[in-house]
């Protein structure tokens, strides 16, 4: 304060007209009410006590006299606090100096019943296939899942959607299975009941290989469920004679004819397969593939009437003793070689019966 030309050093400072642009400010809480009232010792208690600590700090107004700071909170509901509005007016006071003002603000704070959230997905089960499955080509393939929307204490929006699809070669081959699903009780329902969906599937359509099947199921809160369970088609693979024979052995250096035929789930003939490789192991461990040609030694096969093979024969010079194992791959979906089955043939010693 300016006095007859100088300053009085006891005066107190006027901010803006001093050295010092950093001014500290103190926030509070000096009323909370409801609908112009006053609230009750234990509810403002409660309130106070689920507000955050103000956030503030001395800060430093730019140009001297102007400027402005954020003050923040946070408000926490509790079971304490019963439901309303409530009016709460903050003041924000300088810590030191004049010249600036405190200044008030109110703010509103509404308490209501929390909302529920679906946070989970459904819980999808496959029942069958049971993973790991063998089936037969031609062969009916039970499909068959369930779906359930967990409740969450009321939270659980139900399933909504249930779909399925089998798949191979990593994604490449793929086989919907939605559009034939039957499912009961009919979509949507409620949380915590459960749907469950169906088909059976004729293998044919598949064709030989390995399998995985996909189901999902969504509920009203756009969460999907997801399961797989794997499984595989493939055929029957029978030695005919001379292999077959019970107790037939074969000498050492002799040429035996390898038969064998190929059938689906009911035991019916099927075309000439693709990708046929028949591999001979000898004793020892080595081995020998052969595949479909019109040589000696490659694989061939007699049809009947309807272009089915009736069997398939290879030729294979036996050259030494022992136990050897037969084994058919076929090509699959994937165009990869699939062990179908196999058998075995013994050799025995000069003099033994051929």
């Amino acid at each position: 304060m300016r006095v007859a030309g100088h300053c009085d050093p006891d005066a107190p400072p006027v901010f803006g007209n001093s050295s010092s642009t950093t001014l500290g400010f103190t926030p509070s809480i000096t009323s909370i009410e409801q609908n112009g009232d006053a609230v009750g010792a234990a509810t403002e208690a409660n309130l106070r006590a689920s507000l955050s600590a103000f956030a503030t700090a001395p800060f430093q107004l730019s140009p001297p006299g102007t400027g402005n700071q954020s003050v923040s909170f946070t408000f926490t509901n509790n079971n304490a606090i019963p439901l309303g509005v409530y009016d709460l007016t903050v003041e924000v006071k300088p810590e030191t100096g004049t010249g600036v003002g405190a200044a008030t603000k109110t703010f509103t704070i509404q308490v209501e019943e929390p909302q529920l959230l679906d946070t989970l997905a459904p819980t999808v089960n496959i029942v069958s296939p049971s993973g790991g499955a063998s089936i037969k080509i031609n062969d009916t393939l039970l499909v068959n899942f369930t779906a359930v929307d967990l409740p969450q204490g009321g939270a659980g929006t139900g399933v909504t959607a249930m779909r399925a699809a089998i798949t191979s070669c990593e994604g490449v081959y793929h086989f919907g299975l939605t559009s034939w699903l039957l499912i009961s009780p009919s979509l949507p329902v409620a949380a915590d009941v459960t749907a469950t969906a169906g088909v059976s599937v004729n293998t044919g359509w598949l064709g030989i290989g390995s399998f995985v099947l996909d189901a999902e199921a969504d509920d009203g809160a756009d969460h999907t469920g997801y399961a797989s369970a794997t499984f595989s088609v493939g055929a029957n693979i029978a030695a005919l004679p001379p292999i077959s024979v019970p107790n037939r052995q074969f000498n050492s250096g002799s040429t035996v004819p390898v038969k064998f035929s190929i059938t689906d789930a009911t035991g019916s003939y099927l075309p000439p397969m693709g990708g046929l490789i028949v591999r001979i192991t000898a004793p020892g461990g080595s081995y020998e593939d052969r595949v479909a040609g019109s040589g000696a030694t490659d694989v061939r096969w007699e049809t009947d009437e309807y272009g089915n093979a009736t069997q398939y024969i290879t030729n294979y010079q036996i050259p030494v003793t022992g136990t050897y194992y037969v084994e058919v791959l076929v090509g699959d979906v994937c165009s990869e070689p699939a062990l179908q089955g196999g058998f075995t043939f013994v050799s025995a010693n000069k003099g033994g019966k051929q």
